[in-house]
């Protein structure tokens, strides 16, 4: 298991960290009446299709385009850059804090045919966009389809009877085609209208109602404009984040009866292993204690001698391809570290209200928690007997961000073909690789150096014989069925929990918060991995099988690969995304996050193989 220090001084910079990303920042969301507030631009997509975003200017719209204004683009945190953001200050819309404004042009346009054609394939598309006030998140929809067929001489009529005084572009607008009249057309929504709400010098609440649709042709006319409304609210600052959560969905009773669910499989299956193997192992240790006189008299007893008694001097034998083995560990513990202490960290800290702080945490934690791999890395290598420890320390150090770097090089590159915000952009990229040379480097080196020097404190309770033991022939089912059958039963505890996690982050406006139902979960999965990890390697060594190692860790990190059957589940039947681009960025994180499920899962199953093995075989009388 991960050392007490490693542990300690990984919490501890990650706190420190933590504090002042928290604690940093020129905003401090106060305004003095009259003060300018500043409305950010950020991403537009088919609905969709969530990840498929595009910066607001995509639109090809007046409102940030022109010599008379100055867009101010916004700078992000990594968190930001990795969820996709892009933001753009509107300085057309003038929104002065506390004062109302009646309805005020905001710019005007003549569509042309190329604008026609990508706005009319964008609202059919379902597009909708995303705009920023005070942080203050706001989606709506570019425009809406026709239903009926709609003249569109009418509302040709209507613009010149209500609009005269506006100013258009010079030149009079072209008469409208023949076969556009009486066709259902797309509609732009050309108004909208804010409405805020502050408690004495901070904005509360910020919602926005487009409305004013008006068809999409060829020349056609938009004029766009909105309103602003002020009020007065006695909800407190901190609780303005709670309207944007959704608790009849993710505070459900199917949500509780996932708890339920998993806590009483946990318990069912730790009181089987319990009976069981107690029971089993009670009769163990009692015939392989015997005397000699007590053998003697019993010879009934010398010619049923087998099991897992029968390897105690192979069973601590250096498991094959003990570097790769070591590589997997070591990665595993250390994406556990880091995933218990965001979580911790997401639970102290609402990270849901603040946008970017999960993804950044998670960086964070993972750049400060690599020590405690390096430490399990270095131990078991050196427990073991491997040679060329600084070849492996170097393997164990590249091995996530090597497969993390595979899937991301297809992604982003498929993300800048389409030109879109997933696009991490070179900045943020040579910042995480200075991070991780100047933090990850030095600290698993430190760790791997403690681990090899813990491992010289730890013996093995029985000597490994110099001669392999044969290992008696198996049906050639047994191991496939016993590590199916293993994967299978954490998922039952993971896979309602899977759904709202999937509901959330495959969504445009489902902000996940219920961290406590997380840790939860993942707290009754890892008693699960371990009672699982437990049986599966007892079964093996029953069977004179000593190579409980890379057993116990493979029927663990099965479960990863159910999960992933069921995110391609989840994707052809529980959404509508299309497009290659949302697909390579699904099955591209979602393969991600099986392959980091499978180190998790595995590792922690080690762990659990590892204590019992060393517990049974301290207690016999090994000859």
């Amino acid at each position: 298991m991960p050392s007490g220090h490693a542990w300690v001084a990984a919490v501890a910079v990650l706190v420190a960290t933590d504090s002042s990303m928290v604690w940093a920042g020129k905003d401090t969301h106060t305004y003095k009446m009259g003060e300018d507030v500043v409305v950010w631009t950020d991403k537009v997509g088919p609905y969709n299709n969530p990840q498929e975003t595009y910066e607001y200017s995509t639109l090809g719209l007046c409102e940030l385009e022109g010599d008379d204004i100055a867009v101010e683009q916004g700078e992000l945190s990594i968190g930001e850059t990795l969820e996709g953001h892009a933001f753009f200050s509107s300085p057309r819309l003038d929104i002065h804090f506390g004062q109302n404004k009646p309805q005020t042009p905001l710019c005007n346009m003549r569509l042309k045919d190329e604008q026609t054609k990508a706005l009319a394939t964008m609202i059919n598309d379902n597009y909708w966009y995303q705009l920023y006030i005070d942080d203050l998140p706001i989606w709506a929809f570019v425009g809406e389809h026709s239903k009926f067929a709609v003249d569109v001489s009418r509302f040709s009529m209507m613009y010149r009877d209500n609009n005269k005084s506006l100013q258009m572009p010079s030149g009079s607008a072209p008469p409208v085609p023949k076969q556009l009249k009486g066709k259902p057309l797309p509609r732009i929504y050309t108004h909208r209208h804010f409405t805020l709400f502050y408690n004495n010098d901070q904005i509360i609440e910020v919602d926005m109602e487009p409305s004013s649709p008006w068809p999409i042709y060829a020349g056609a006319p938009l004029n766009f404009s909105y309103t602003v409304l002020w009020f007065p609210t006695n909800k407190e600052f901190k609780d303005r984040t709670n309207r944007y959560l959704d608790p009849k969905f993710f505070e459900h009773k199917v949500h509780w009866f996932s708890i339920v669910n998993s806590f009483m499989l946990c318990l069912f299956l730790c009181a089987v292993v319990a009976i069981i193997l107690m029971k089993t192992l009670k009769q163990d240790f009692t015939r392989y204690s015997a005397s000699e006189a007590e053998e003697l008299e019993n010879l009934d007893g010398v010619g049923d001698e087998s099991g897992w008694k029968q390897v105690n001097g192979d069973v601590f034998r250096k498991p094959d391809h003990l570097a790769i083995f070591t590589v997997v560990y070591a990665s595993g513990c250390h994406l556990a570290c880091t995933v218990f202490i965001v979580l911790i960290f997401a639970i102290c800290n609402s990270y849901y209200a603040s946008r970017g702080a999960t993804a950044g945490s998670f960086v964070i934690a993972y750049l400060c928690t690599v020590i405690v791999g390096g430490y399990e890395g270095g131990r078991i290598f050196r427990m073991f007997g491997g040679q060329q420890w600084k070849r492996t320390m170097v393997y164990q150090c590249l091995f996530m961000p090597g497969v993390v770097f595979m899937s991301f090089v297809v992604i982003n590159t498929t993300a800048i073909f389409y030109r879109a915000t997933m696009t991490v952009p070179f900045k943020t990229i040579f910042i995480i690789i200075v991070l991780f040379l100047a933090v990850c480097v030095p600290l698993h080196t430190v760790g791997t150096l403690l681990g090899r020097r813990a491992a010289v404190e730890r013996s093995f309770p029985c000597r490994v014989h110099h001669l392999k033991r044969p290992i008696p022939t198996k049906h050639w089912a047994f191991t496939p069925v016993m590590t199916m059958v293993a994967g299978i039963v954490p998922f039952g505890c993971l896979f309602i929990e899977m759904y709202f996690i999937l509901s959330a982050v495959w969504s445009h406006n489902k902000i996940y918060y219920v961290y406590g139902f997380m840790f939860a979960i993942l707290v009754l999965l890892c008693l699960v991995i371990i009672c699982v990890s437990i049986t599966c390697t007892y079964i093996l060594l029953n069977a004179e099988d000593y190579r409980w190692q890379w057993q116990s860790y493979i029927s663990c990190a099965a479960t990863a690969l159910y999960v992933f059957l069921y995110t391609i589940h989840y994707f052809y039947n529980s959404t509508q995304m299309s497009g290659f681009l949302q697909t390579v960025y699904y099955f591209g994180t979602s393969f991600n996050f099986c392959i980091g499920l499978a180190l998790f899962c595995g590792s922690l199953g080690f762990i659990g193989a590892s204590k019992f093995v060393f517990l049974i075989y301290s207690n016999i009388k090994a000859e």
